[in-house]
């Protein structure tokens, strides 16, 4: 019956490894938890991926003097150096360890840790000059746990002082009672020479081996004495050693007792932090080992409410003094406690199956890995590739097209692959699209296809819907629908795929300065992509479906992608007709390319004002800002670039059905700034490229649109055009000086576009004039020194105040800016300006 407690108590000192594990977790997030709040207090918060608490509202991570500091993506509570993953947790307890990070610098035993992360003793610089290694590793512990170190050992010395003083006044007589083992000839304080801590225990259960370990040396800080001690590097995931007559714990105490009398419980254990669960497991021990003493004082006096007299009698008096009779204790009742059972738990460190820190781990290797260069793939026949494709062997073509990709992919000395110079391999590849996407058909029936309703065009946010809408269908996956895998394929590759694999290349390409000319120049390339996008005609609400047989509703949303990119980077060497009048092959690609970009500007459910968008994406934080849809952002551009010149702008204008280019206008000024709150999100640079080719997009079709759309954008009450745009040139104009330089490009356009609203006439006929050429990029009036009569009252002739008064009266205001204002406030119904 006696060795049962024992043995209970012995396995209660060895703590499981989840324990361990939880607690070292817990020890360290407290640790972080505590170097944060320091920090923040210093007004110089860590980044969050160092410590996982988010930066303080309002505060930006720009001016932070952490942001040079190379944290590391492995963990929390650690940065890199000299390529090496820090422990920040770890270094503390080394240095703890060593005796601080002062006596560490003063003994210049930084060298000792630098085993510890596997670091070199000497750091290449940016400058190539060799920097100690030990020297950076001292400067980072002085500057992210110097102070917590500083306020630690504060407090640790706060915490000593005040249980110095309840041991005082709970035994006040203690420096005269009889010392217990034995030395009656000498009081029961200490000597005046000798430290509180260096006082051996008392206790009789402690061996002098554990003692011995416990008390700190005479040259040791008695601060970092009291902070109990710290593991060493090897063994900080191993269980602490188990001393012999002591019980055993992974944190032991590292106070000392003074006294065995009740009033030593007032101590101050410096081995655990805040919170830490094995001080509460260890105090819950505790409670139940005294309610076991509880109950056999019971079984033995058959009292209710009895003293221990053991407790309550003093030490046997040794030089004839009398004994110092303790204060009782009485043995109540335990009252009844709640019990929680808190069942262990296997910490899960994979998701169905899967690591995702090693994913997590491997991405951010690849994301970092630096661009290989061309040369590094060796030699590589083109001709080879070229027969390869040619071949049409399924081994063959994919042997081609995977080294294709990669050669696109790497970056040479100046830029990528030159295709221009191995024309006969982009002939194939385009053979091969071709051949695989219209299997069959040739440019005759190309010809005679109803491309699609010239009243309606399937936006990107249709197209997606409908994907959404079928996908989430019962059984959707059973369903064999357009593009799918042909079961006489066999093992080939499934004719999409391939499409899509080509339509990479072109993309991967066109990235190269050298091609944009030669993939503008083409005859075959953009009439082969614009084809791709393009949907067969279908009746009011049916399932939208590619013209491509082989492909489905998802590779098409990536071939529309993939082109748009394309057009993003060669619209600005298109030529989208030879010659005017174009020619049908022209025309039905200038339309083609209109409907495509069209398609992901139209839709009025995302054309919304910016502060809206940016709220569609959720609140936005200090840590990032959204930034413009990347879909629209591109096809902003490509129809910014592909209209810049007037030659296409008349094609365009020939080509384009006049509801298309009203729906494409009616959501562009939806689009535009309104509020006090855009006008604040336009001025950061993304969302201010984003603003500018808006107006720039604007003011192109407001040149191309034949005077039915401009008189319908004018005179239209719902659109509301010139006050939204007189409300955009005034806000813009009156910034500061020093920044109005940043918006008057956009400002200079948006005036220019009015202009061309409020006039009404078609842009391409030049019979009212000779003696200016017949077309110029940006068009207005006054340009070459024109005079000519303007009837009838200006667009903006109802605000004349505020354009006269507010902004024609500006400094440095452009001559021609200013004579095109004059010229929108007209009220004259006959008049001349000059």
């Amino acid at each position: 019956m006696s060795e049962q407690p024992a043995m209970s108590q012995q396995q209660a000192g060895h703590p499981n490894a989840a324990l361990m594990q939880q607690s070292h977790h817990q020890r360290k997030r407290s640790f972080l938890n505590g170097i944060s709040s320091l920090m923040m207090q210093r007004a110089a918060p860590l980044p969050p991926a160092l410590t996982g608490i988010p930066y303080p509202q309002g505060y930006d991570p720009t001016n932070s003097p952490w942001r040079s500091l190379d944290v590391s993506n492995n963990d929390l509570g650690m940065v890199r150096l000299a390529g090496k993953d820090i422990d920040l947790f770890k270094l503390w307890a080394l240095v703890l360890q060593l005796g601080g990070g002062q006596k560490v610098s003063s003994q210049g035993m930084w060298a000792q840790l630098l085993p510890q992360f596997e670091l070199p003793e000497h750091i290449t610089q940016s400058n190539g000059q060799q920097q100690p290694t030990t020297l950076a590793l001292g400067n980072l512990y002085t500057m992210l746990i110097g102070p917590f170190e500083s306020a630690y050992r504060k407090n640790i010395q706060e915490q000593q002082h005040r249980a110095l003083l309840t041991r005082n006044a709970a035994n006040p007589s203690t420096s005269g009672h009889p010392r217990p083992d034995g030395m009656g000839g000498m009081q029961g304080g200490f000597p005046m020479q000798m430290n509180p801590l260096q006082r051996q225990p008392s206790n009789p259960g402690i061996n002098p081996a554990a003692a011995a370990a416990m008390t700190p040396s005479p040259s040791a800080d008695p601060t970092m004495a009291s902070m109990g001690p710290f593991s060493s590097p090897q063994t900080l995931s191993q269980p602490p050693q188990q001393f012999p007559g002591f019980p055993g714990g992974p944190n032991p105490r590292g106070n000392i007792n003074i006294s065995d009398g009740p009033g030593n419980g007032a101590g101050v254990d410096m081995g655990a932090i805040d919170g830490d669960p094995e001080l509460e497991l260890r105090k819950r021990k505790m409670r139940e080992s005294e309610e076991v003493d509880v109950k056999r004082v019971r079984q033995k006096t058959g009292g209710s409410d009895v003293s221990d007299s053991r407790a309550s009698m003093g030490p046997p008096p040794v030089s004839g003094h009398a004994p110092n009779v303790a204060p009782g204790r009485t043995i109540r009742q335990p009252s009844r406690r709640k019990i929680e059972y808190v069942p262990f738990a296997r910490e899960v460190d994979t998701a169905g199956g899967r690591d995702l820190d090693v994913i997590v781990h491997e991405l951010n290797s690849a994301a970092h890995r630096p661009m290989r260069h061309i040369d590094e793939w060796g030699s590589v026949d083109i001709d080879a590739l070229t027969m390869s494709i040619r071949s049409r062997i399924a081994t063959e073509l994919s042997y081609a097209l995977t080294t294709f990709t990669i050669l696109t992919l790497m970056r040479g000395s100046v830029s990528g692959f030159p295709v221009a110079q191995a024309p006969d391999l982009l002939e194939e590849l385009l053979d091969l699209l071709e051949d695989i996407a219209f299997p069959g058909e040739n440019s005759s029936e190309e010809d005679s296809e109803d491309l699609s309703n010239p009243d309606r065009i399937f936006t990107h946010r249709d197209i997606i819907n409908y994907l959404v809408d079928d996908g989430a269908q019962p059984f959707a996956g059973l369903d064999v629908k357009q593009g799918a895998k042909d079961p006489k394929l066999g093992p080939k590759q499934r004719p999409g795929d391939v499409v899509r694999t080509v339509m990479n290349i072109l993309r991967n390409l066109s990235n190269s300065s050298d091609n944009l000319d030669y993939f503008a120049r083409h005859d075959r390339l953009l009439t082969l992509i614009l084809r791709l996008c393009v949907l067969k005609p279908s009746d009011q609400g049916s399932i939208p479906a590619a013209v491509s047989p082989v492909l489905s509703l998802t590779d098409l949303v990536a071939v529309r992608k993939d082109t748009t990119l394309i057009l993003v980077n060669i619209a600005p060497h298109v030529k989208l007709a030879a010659k005017v009048p174009a020619t049908a092959a022209e025309t039905r690609n200038a339309r083609r390319a209109f409907e495509l970009l069209a398609s992901y500007l139209t839709d009025l459910n995302e054309a919304v004002s910016p502060f809206t968008c940016v709220m569609q994406n959720g609140v936005p934080t200090t840590m990032s800002y959204p930034k413009p849809p990347s879909s629209t952002d591109s096809a902003l551009e490509a129809f910014t670039r592909l209209s810049q010149t007037d030659d296409n702008r008349q094609v365009l204008s020939r080509a384009i059905p006049q509801e298309w280019l009203w729906g494409l206008f009616e959501a562009l000024v939806h689009r535009l700034p309104v509020a006090e709150q855009d006008y604040t999100v336009i001025m950061r640079e993304v969302w201010l490229a984003y603003f500018e080719r808006i107006i720039h997009s604007l003011y192109s079709l407001a040149f191309l649109s034949p005077p039915a759309v401009k008189k319908r954008v004018k005179e239209d009450k719902r659109l509301c055009f010139p006050k939204i745009m007189l409300r955009l040139i005034k806000k813009l104009s009156g910034t500061p000086r020093d920044l109005r330089h940043h918006f008057m490009v956009a400002v200079r356009r948006s005036v220019e576009a009015v202009k061309l609203i409020d006039d009404a006439e078609d842009s391409f006929d030049t019979s009212h004039s000779s003696a200016t050429p017949t077309l110029s990029f940006g068009m207005g009036y006054g340009e070459h020194g024109e005079s000519r009569m303007e009837k009838g009252m200006g667009l903006l002739s109802g605000y004349q105040e505020d354009i006269t008064m507010g902004i024609m009266m500006i400094q440095d205001l452009d001559d021609m800016m200013f004579s095109e204002l004059a010229s929108l406030v007209r009220i004259e119904s006959d008049s001349q300006v000059a």
